[in-house]
């Protein structure tokens, strides 16, 4: 199972690679009031968006990462461009 991503997540990948809300729904197939709503955390984030989500991100190559910690406990949570070489030491989430 795929972690959900969070309002402050999907903002920060966003950020990263320059796309407005309009943007990134459109090119996800959601729309924008439905992305607001996630980024506000007005709204839960639904299986089906964040699968569309992750996918224009992985294709833009953005990861998502966290400290390598318990499975079940996510801490440090952030995103940058995926490396070209994985490192060990960080959590891909």
């Amino acid at each position: 199972m795929t972690t959900l991503l969070t309002g402050d997540l999907i903002r920060a990948a966003r950020a990263l690679i320059g796309l407005s809300q309009v943007e990134l729904a459109k090119k996800a197939g959601i729309t924008q009031k439905a992305l607001g709503e996630f980024e506000l955390g007005k709204r839960l984030i639904t299986s089906k968006a964040n699968e569309k989500l992750r996918r224009v991100f992985d294709e833009l190559n953005v990861q998502f990462i966290a400290a390598n910690v318990e499975a079940n406990h996510l801490e440090g949570t952030g995103v940058r461009w995926k490396p070209q070489h994985p490192n060990s030491g960080i959590k891909t989430i």
